[in-house]
């Protein structure tokens, strides 16, 4: 039996190519620092002969994610790379090179056989892969220059969308703890929002101001706008929209369906289909504050090739992905939120082909979820103008029940003479999806009118609508005596020369009792180079004697004009340094009208746009009517100053001219009580103030003394505004008031990158109508070292060039950092958050050299130290695994 086993050696020996029995030793090695936009700085591990370097081919194909497998005999690598009909292959034991399909012979000159991987000749990373190499031996760096687009940068981007994008998805729980809840105060200051503008005219001047104010009051929002105008000596002013509201914890819950959520007291609206009304009164309601985003949970599934990446996109934005198994099969549960919504697939295989499907959605706010039911209620007192008042209640009430996720019906009823003859009236609808595309309205108002509309959308953005309505004779909803109307709207996208083109073709047709009116449109619009072309043809086929009535939208108020074609172009010059400045970017647009009725040219017009100063916009324009022989110019400037906005126009016709000067912006009052102006509106919304601090005795408050961090590193999931004050505060503005936002710090960006917060990630509810304040403490990083032995002979010895793994839990996205052992088999790393982490030995070296660790995984944590936490004797010992026994 012991004559077998020597014999199979034998016989094995017998097939390994000679050079490779007699490989020749290196002159060197050498750790290199490797460079890579997607990679960052990673170490290779070299072996020299001569001054030529042969790389890792192992750790190079893993680095760079280039797929590829090991060879029936274990010692080689082989793949497909470039295209999936490239194939390649590496195999030393053989002796042979497979370079896009033709095999060739591999000398033992090109390659070494090495204990932790095969190293190879640069030219042969050349011809199979691209990968064009080069070395400085002086400062032991590498560098790369890729002949085409690797697969580790398409990988960096994929995950860095994943990173950012996958917690926007609606309704997806995230791990971000919730640090600043909802805070409510018995008062607080906020936001004013203002706009000044005085107009002088030929006639004589006016000046005019508009306030509008918010803040919290015992523990809900209060708001409301006060206008003033003074003209010829007469001030004349009002208030408008003055209401207090009370959100209750069920409000910030959309995907909850609760039995209330708000109460309003003041000036407010009737929530009825069409037919709104201002009251001063009260509403309850149990819809949320915050929109309700998913509605749904449609399922995707399908097949690919095994162990493909798949992503999930609506409306191009990446909200989850995940791997085909291992026959193929993936499936989502893709929420369907409310909106247009535009789904896709998009697949990369292993073999790095990218597939794409694409479908298209359109949920109207009108659906409810299934089992849910929503309900306003408004009573009050009627207004009829800015200060009249009626005496008579009235009220309104309306329901919503989701039958399914693809039908909801709703009911109502007015209640008052506000709303007609009769003291009571009933509203019902429904609204459905059919098919998951189509949809299908339904509005039914007894005695005033019923109305029916369907709507589609491709995922090439076609679109239809329809719409028809039945009037009622006498309601006041019927202000022009129709019987019914129709209406159809038809949009088809195509491409011309490359360019993104649509033609659009509507008509509508309305019944009188004296006859009928068809009115209808044509409208194409296209791009060639930079120029933007369109073109529109409105007619009205008159059947009743009323042509005399003006405000049609055809032509110019008051023409008796039934048919017009309009066309327009517009350029853009390029933004390209070989354009002078001053016209770079600049916007030129003309306008050419047509009365086709009466055969002669209506009107022409001429714009030019142009950014100047950065944040300041001019505007020239001319406008000439040629049937009453007039002509009118336009001069503006709009520049956005940070605190304040500006906006001067000016307009002249032959006998007049129209002269305006508007200021606006606001005011928001900070918790420490300071002044904070911009020239956005604030009111309605939210902001917060980000204090970053040094926290030297660890109890995690500012306290007097520390210092203050001043920096702007911190990322929201949400857009925002973020200005860092001379004070080291970061302000961020333009947040939806009870939202919930998350906040995390960047790293990176503070000035100290020894600093690092305890908590990187966390989320907050932002206030409505002030700003709150959160406090980040920060703390020095920390630093960890040990050593990898290899045991011989019972001793330990260190080994250098060993790739350790570190992981930190608790991220959303896998965080991974690869280590390197120095010659002496130590290793340190630093800059490390506070945390717990994992750390161990590359795997794929332990395979390669039969050899397993202890311990396998070694766990530790970084704590939150002012001075910052230190890790010693994280050591790793390697031992060989036994062979197997023999039969």
């Amino acid at each position: 039996m012991r004559k077998l086993p020597v014999a199979l050696c034998i016989l094995a020996l017998s097939f390994f190519p000679k050079d490779l029995l007699a490989q020749q030793e290196p002159d060197g090695e050498a750790l290199l620092t490797f460079t890579y936009p997607a990679l960052g700085q990673v170490y290779l591990n070299a072996v020299f002969f001569g001054d030529i370097p042969f790389l890792p081919m192992g750790e190079v194909l893993s680095l760079l994610y280039i797929p590829s497998e090991r060879t029936e005999n274990g010692k080689g690598l082989k793949g497909t790379f470039p295209g999936k009909n490239d194939q390649w292959g590496i195999d030393p034991l053989l002796g042979t090179a497979v370079i896009k399909g033709k095999t060739e012979v591999l000398s033992a000159e090109n390659f070494y056989l090495g204990e932790m991987d095969l190293y190879l000749h640069p030219d042969y990373f050349s011809r199979i892969f691209g990968l064009n190499f080069s070395t400085n031996i002086y400062a032991l760096s590498v560098s790369l220059v890729a002949e085409g687009a690797l697969p580790v940068d398409d990988k960096q981007k994929r995950e860095a969308l994943r990173k950012r994008l996958q917690q926007r998805q609606s309704g997806q729980a995230s791990d971000a703890p919730l640090l600043y809840d909802r805070e409510r105060k018995l008062i607080a200051p906020g936001m004013l929002d203002y706009n000044l503008n005085t107009t002088q005219t030929e006639s004589g001047r006016s000046l005019g101001l508009l306030l509008n104010g918010g803040m919290e009051f015992l523990g809900g929002d209060l708001q409301g706008v006060f206008a003033g105008n003074l003209q010829n000596g007469n001030l004349f002013a009002n208030t408008s929209g003055v209401r207090w509201r009370y959100v209750l914890p069920g409000g910030m819950r959309p995907d909850d369906n609760v039995a209330i959520t708000s109460i309003s007291v003041g000036q407010i609206n009737t929530s009825g289909f069409n037919n709104s009304t201002r009251l001063l009164g009260v509403g309850v309601t149990n819809n949320p504050v915050i929109p309700r985003l998913k509605l749904d949970v449609f399922v995707i599934d399908g097949y690919t090739a095994p162990d493909s990446e798949v992503e999930l996109l609506i409306g191009g934005q990446l909200v989850d992905f995940l791997r085909a198994d291992e026959v193929g099969y993936y499936r989502f549960n893709a929420p369907i939120t409310f909106g247009t919504i535009r789904l896709g697939i998009r697949i990369y295989t292993p073999q790095g082909e990218v597939i794409t499907e694409d479908r298209q959605l359109q949920i109207p706010f009108t659906f409810l979820p299934k089992g849910f039911v929503t309900y306003n209620i408004q009573a009050g007192l009627p207004q009829f103008g800015l200060d009249s008042l009626g005496t008579e209640a009235v009220g309104h009430a309306d329901i919503a029940y989701g039958i399914t996720n693809a039908l909801t019906v709703r009911a109502g009823v007015d209640q008052g003479s506000l709303f007609g003859v009769n003291n009571t009236y009933g509203v019902f609808g429904l609204s459905a999806r059919l098919l998951q595309q189509y949809l299908v309205n339904v509005d039914i108002l007894p005695n005033r009118y019923y109305q029916a509309s369907g709507s589609v959308f491709y995922a090439n953005n076609t679109s239809i609508n329809a719409q028809y309505t039945e009037h009622v004779p006498g309601s006041e909803f019927n202000f022009l005596g129709q019987v019914r109307d129709a209406n159809l709207n038809l949009f088809y996208p195509f491409k011309v020369f490359g360019k993104f083109s649509g033609f659009r073709i509507a008509g509508e047709r309305l019944w009188f009792e004296n006859g009928v009116r068809t009115n209808y449109q044509a409208d194409i619009n296209t791009q060639i180079g930079r120029v933007v072309t369109r073109v529109n043809y409105r007619e009205r086929i008159n059947g009743i004697n009323d042509i005399t009535e003006g405000g049609t939208g055809l032509g110019q108020p008051g023409a008796l004009s039934l048919a017009l074609l309009t066309g327009s172009m517009t350029y853009t010059v390029r933004r390209s340094p070989s354009v002078p400045v001053f016209v770079r970017g600049m916007f030129l647009r003309g306008q050419f009208r047509y009365d086709t009725d009466i055969r002669q040219p209506q009107s022409y017009s001429v714009l030019l746009s142009q950014t100047l100063l950065k944040t300041g916009r001019f505007t020239l324009g001319y406008e000439q009517d040629m049937v009453r022989k007039a002509g009118q110019l336009q001069v503006g400037f709009l520049y956005d100053f940070t605190a304040i906005r500006s906006s001067t126009q000016f307009s002249a016709r032959k006998d007049s001219y129209v002269a305006q000067q508007t200021f606006s912006g606001s005011i928001g009052i900070d918790p420490s009580g300071l002044m904070l102006p911009t020239n956005r509106d604030q009111v309605t919304r939210s902001g917060v103030s980000v204090r970053m601090f040094i926290d030297k005795n660890e109890n995690g408050a500012f306290d007097e003394g520390e210092e203050v961090v001043p920096a702007k590193a911190v990322r929201l999931d949400r857009s925002a505004n973020m200005l860092l004050g001379s004070d080291g505060i970061l302000r961020i503005t333009q947040l939806q008031s009870y939202w919930k936002y998350e906040m995390e710090v960047d790293i990176n960006a503070l000035p100290n990158p020894n600093l690092a917060p305890k908590i990187k990630k966390f989320s907050f509810i932002a206030e409505p109508n002030r700003f709150r304040s959160i406090d980040i403490p920060l703390y020095q990083t920390g630093i960890i070292e040990g050593f990898v032995y290899s045991e011989q002979n019972g001793s330990l010895q260190g080994l250098g060039g060993f790739r350790l793994i570190l992981e930190k839990d608790g991220e959303e996205v896998e965080s991974k950092e690869v280590l390197r052992t120095f010659s002496d088999g130590g290793f340190y790393a630093y800059g490390l958050l506070p945390g717990k982490y994992t750390l161990r030995i590359d795997p794929k070296q332990l395979e390669f050299m039969q050899s397993d660790s202890e311990p396998g995984v070694l766990e530790f944590e970084i704590l939150a130290l002012a001075d910052g936490d230190y890790k010693e004797n994280l050591n790793f010992v390697l031992r060989k695994i036994p062979a197997a026994p023999e039969d």
